[in-house]
């Protein structure tokens, strides 16, 4: 009996040292639970962005950046990631306060700033680096920059973004439209010949027509002319012709004599054709031929062109009113 009293008092003993061991265990599964939980990132305060020049593609630029910790850690290194694209240059290192001495190098958009030593940095503490040497984007637009503080790991300490750098046009974009103009006068619409073999005067004439070109043409112009198919015709009975002097300008004559009935070219400013060098003379041809041209803008002086139109006749040209139409055509090439 006295074995069945003690039992009992025995037993509670080891029961609750088994309880107390099995809490124990509980608390220390709990703590280390805790302290494999990662630390949240801060954001840091005061955060700014400066540059030293705003213009789209200007170079040698200084970004300076200030900001204060929000997180205690100890920092290896400070990204700088700026929106947009176009980020260029070799930056230096203008200055650095509230870390320690590193180097920066870029890559794309985001410039890293590395400290030589990692340094342990308290929360609350004001940083300022301003790193010089870069090239703006070419593009107009507000910019903003992430900037992260982190450790040799690298695990983010903190991380923020500043407020907003506006980079602006260097340029104005200047339109100006000039319309196409080309001016061509003709002072002569019409002349008659009054012609008599027996008289040598009379014989052989010759009349001038007068013509202007004048065109902002960037690429110049042609002049051409043309005459009817039939040529100088009469209407009496056969009507008869008076000969051209030549088939066209590639067989350009100096002048035969009559019958003939032709023309040569000279002028200012224009490019004459070489068939008329030598005053040589060439009859019209109905399909046209270029006699003069330019190959930029007149300028503020027209171009002269004079063309002398001369018949010749003798006893074998049938008597009659002889009529033809030269026609002049000036094309622009504005290109």
């Amino acid at each position: 009996m006295n074995l069945g009293t003690a039992n009992p008092g025995g037993m509670r003993p080891r029961k609750r040292s088994t309880r107390l061991a099995l809490a124990g265990a509980a608390v220390g599964a709990c703590v280390l639970a805790l302290t494999a939980l990662p630390a949240g990132a801060g954001t840091p305060t005061n955060m700014s962005w400066s540059v030293s020049n705003n213009q789209v593609s200007a170079t040698g630029v200084s970004y300076a950046y200030s900001f204060k910790t929000a997180t205690a850690g100890t920092i290896k290194s400070i990204t700088f990631a700026v929106s947009g694209s176009g980020l260029a240059g070799t930056p230096t290192i203008t200055r650095a306060y509230g870390i320690g001495a590193g180097s920066v190098a870029i890559a794309g958009q985001t410039i890293t700033y590395t400290v030589t030593t990692a340094v342990a940095v308290a929360a609350g503490i004001p940083i300022y680096i301003e790193l010089g040497g870069l090239t703006n984007s070419s593009t107009v637009g507000s910019y903003t920059t992430v900037v992260t503080t982190r450790t040799s790991t690298p695990t983010t300490i903190d991380t923020g973004t500043t407020p907003a750098v506006s980079l602006a046009a260097n340029n104005t974009a200047v339109t100006v439209n000039l319309a196409k103009s080309l001016t061509f006068t003709v002072d002569t619409t019409a002349f008659e010949l009054d012609m008599d073999p027996s008289l040598g005067a009379l014989a052989d004439q010759s009349a001038t027509v007068g013509l202007t070109v004048q065109t902002n043409a960037n690429s110049g112009y042609t002049l051409s002319v043309a005459d009817n198919a039939t040529g100088l015709q009469s209407s009496g009975t056969g009507n008869p012709v008076i000969a051209k002097v030549s088939t066209g300008k590639a067989t350009s004559v100096t002048w035969p004599g009559a019958p003939a009935w032709g023309y040569t070219v000279t002028g200012t400013g224009a490019t004459i054709d070489s068939a008329f060098s030598g005053s040589k003379y060439a009859g019209y041809t109905s399909g046209g031929e270029t006699i003069a041209s330019r190959t930029g803008t007149t300028g503020a002086s027209a171009d002269t062109i004079s063309i002398a139109n001369r018949v010749a006749i003798n006893y074998a040209s049938a008597s009659g009113v002889y009529s033809d139409t030269v026609t002049y055509t000036v094309t622009p090439n504005y290109n």
